[in-house]
């Protein structure tokens, strides 16, 4: 449902500005407005609030702040064990008695604490950085360039051939002779299946000539550190070697430092950054509010359940010296007042739709609940499975433990996890109704397919007609219904009927919407539609049900149907009887539902078979997992589609007749409160 807003105006002397600015924050209910966009006498005398040069530079330096504090918090690891949400609230608390003096030396200690270690733990990183991209290259070359030896006038270049081009090696030894007359040697040797390593080693005066013709080669040369280029390859290697393995106890030692700072500093440095972000949103909102004379005036939005406790707040703290009045909103001021959503515990999972899209229009009714009800329902229709549906509730139970034991205060999980648990207890039930445990395991179990291989209906509670046959109904319902036609078109209609009630229940809150803003036309088409899908009701079920009387209920039902068109296209015009004769193909879409859960059974079903093919013994075991990582795909598939059609259902077939998205949604002025 959605909460009735009441419209506010606080007045109070402007000594008082920053504390009551502070007390709102820490009450978190009011939802500011821009009273410079306001129009209308009562504003008129008002003159927006400026920030002086003063409270420029205060912003400025908590902006300040807040990056420093910012940049040593994203160096350190949260501790080990989690910070409870009691010790941050109280770390927060304590920084709204000091000064900003005070919080800038507690930032430049942290710094000062923690800069030399920051700046040296990255110089090792980049360093090990640097050093790992020559770690296959001395894996390979090292051990040749270890037996190689050199003298002060000679050098040596390392370079690494494809084996596919080892032959080159011996022209880059002729060369190498010609160029250097004969004062050169070379080493090679294959260091893997597909490398061949060789160490060029020569006197340094032929130095410019050897690289010269080396390039021309297009040979795939070892270059080394710049630090390292000058020394012999044996050398360069062996110290590029050695600091490899040095650089990881010493980045170890640097962070078990850093985590030793952090188990210190951590939720102090979190609560800083949610107090100095709290602070400079304060400080901006400050062009929102307007003063006269003495006195300062906020003007916004809070839940009317709020207001007494607000109003009883700022008397007893500012001793009647502020005042909070509700406001008579105008028209034009509800039109852009913020929507915000009060709903039970059972339905408040399903506002994670408000996540696609804004939540309703003030004044409006809310969805929601019809989402709670139609979603699992339709989930359960298609997914249907006792086994699917433990393993679900399984899942969504092993979710929420995790969520309580990080203590996470992730909306979109809570809401996945709440939205997962009421699905699998769907899928359970209507795993229940076509006696489906993993596909069909208990049936194999009590025998009770035919030598066909067809359920057989164990409790009777009715026949349908088919082509003049009367078929049985009842427990359990059998999904593949290929010797039961009846079956078939029971769930066909059954789905239809779903479909029937969720696209009436949306056209009622329509037409209750138009009821309540006096929009006759809007209320007019609504009721149209409903006349139409009337209409279609008593002639399909007089065709499909009550068959003795269709002589009577088809010509009502046409005409039911005609004249609500005739609505509809008077209330919402040529669109409007368009619609209207469109709603008989929504109503269709939802057989689809059916193919999907068809789909999904005759999955759960391969699997079954599949793993009963590999008979007994040990091989039993393989059939298991066969069957059992099918199952787990056909889960995932089940979770996925069935949600994106119920979804799908909700927002294009039911919110399309009726919803109205918020220009405003509620966003109060509230700190962090060092979360």
């Amino acid at each position: 449902m959605l909460l009735t807003m009441s419209k506010v105006e606080i007045v109070g002397v402007k000594t008082l500005f920053f504390q009551v600015l502070e007390t709102l924050q820490d009450l978190g209910t009011l939802h500011l407005e821009d009273i410079t966009r306001k129009r209308g006498p009562r504003y008129a005398d008002l003159i927006p609030m400026e920030m002086d040069p003063a409270l420029e530079e205060e912003r400025n330096l908590l902006q300040n702040l807040a990056m420093r504090n910012n940049a040593i918090l994203s160096e350190l690891a949260p501790p080990r064990e989690k910070v409870g949400h009691a010790t941050l609230e109280e770390k927060y608390r304590s920084f709204q008695g000091k000064t900003l003096g005070e919080i800038s030396a507690m930032v430049e200690e942290e710094e000062s604490s923690t800069r030399e270690l920051i700046s040296y733990k990255n110089e090792l990183e980049v360093e090990m950085s640097r050093l790992s991209k020559y770690e296959p290259i001395i894996k390979k070359v090292y051990p040749l360039a270890s037996k190689v030896t050199t003298t002060e006038q000679y050098t040596s270049i390392a370079l690494l051939i494809e084996e596919r081009y080892k032959q080159v090696l011996d022209y880059i030894e002729q060369e190498l002779e010609r160029i250097t007359g004969g004062q050169c040697d070379v080493f090679s040797a294959r260091v893997d299946e597909n490398t061949h390593a060789a160490i060029l080693v020569f006197h340094k005066r032929f130095s410019e000539q050897v690289h010269n013709f080396l390039a021309t080669e297009n040979v795939n040369q070892v270059r080394l550190p710049t630090e390292l280029a000058d020394k012999p390859y044996d050398e360069a290697l062996k110290e590029i070697e050695t600091r490899y393995k040095e650089i990881p106890p010493k980045l170890k030692k640097v962070k078990e430092d850093l985590e030793e700072i952090s188990n210190k500093w951590y939720a102090t440095l979190v609560s800083l950054k949610d107090y100095l972000a709290d602070r400079v949103e304060s400080l901006d909102a400050i062009p929102k509010f307007g003063q006269s004379g003495h006195v300062f005036v906020i003007t916004g939005w809070m839940p009317a359940e709020n207001v007494v406790e607000t109003r009883k707040l700022l008397e007893e703290k500012f001793e009647g010296k502020v005042e909070i009045t509700e406001e008579i909103p105008t028209h034009e001021e509800l039109e852009e007042a913020p929507t915000a959503l009060k709903n039970p515990a059972a339905v408040k999972p399903f506002e994670f739709i408000y996540m696609l899209i804004n939540p309703p229009k003030y004044g409006h009714l809310d969805p929601t609940f019809l989402v709670a009800i139609f979603f699992p329902i339709l989930f359960g229709f298609m997914l249907g499975d006792m086994g699917y549906g433990l393993v679900l509730f399984g899942l969504a139970m092993l979710m929420r433990h995790i969520l309580k034991k990080r203590e996470s205060r992730s909306l979109f999980f809570e809401l996945f996890t709440n939205v997962l648990l009421i699905c699998s207890i769907s899928t359970f039930i209507f795993g229940i109704l076509y006696f489906e445990f993993f596909g069909d395991l208990l049936i194999r179990l009590f025998g009770w397919k035919d030598a066909a291989g067809h359920l057989q209906v164990q409790w009777v509670w009715g026949y349908i007609n088919v082509n003049g046959v009367e078929e049985p109904w009842g427990w359990p319902l059998e999904r593949i219904a290929q010797a039961n036609t009846g079956m078939f078109k029971l769930l066909l209609i059954v789905v239809v009927c779903i479909g029937v009630l969720h696209m009436g229940a949306a056209l009622v809150i329509g037409l209750i919407d138009g009821i309540r803003h006096h929009d006759r036309k809007h209320a007019i088409e609504k009721a149209g539609y409903l006349m139409f899908i009337l209409g279609l009701v008593i002639i399909f079920g007089s065709l499909w049900g009550i068959k003795s009387a269709k002589d009577v209920a088809v010509p009502l039902g046409a005409v039911i149907s005609v004249v609500g068109i005739g609505l509809a296209g008077y209330g919402g015009g040529f669109g409007g009887g368009l619609e209207a004769a469109l709603t008989f193909g929504n109503l269709l879409s939802y057989a689809r539902l059916y193919g999907i859960g068809l789909a999904s059974v005759i999955l759960a079903e391969v699997a079954n078979e599949l793993g009963a093919e590999f008979g007994s013994g040990l091989m039993i075991v393989v059939g298991v997992i066969v069957a059992a990582l099918i199952h787990t795909l056909n889960i995932a598939l089940g979770v996925l589609s069935p949600s994106i059609q119920s979804l799908r259902l909700n927002m294009v077939e039911s919110f399309t007749k009726f919803y109205k998205e918020a220009d405003v949604v509620y966003k109060p002025f509230k700190r962090s409160g060092g979360e």
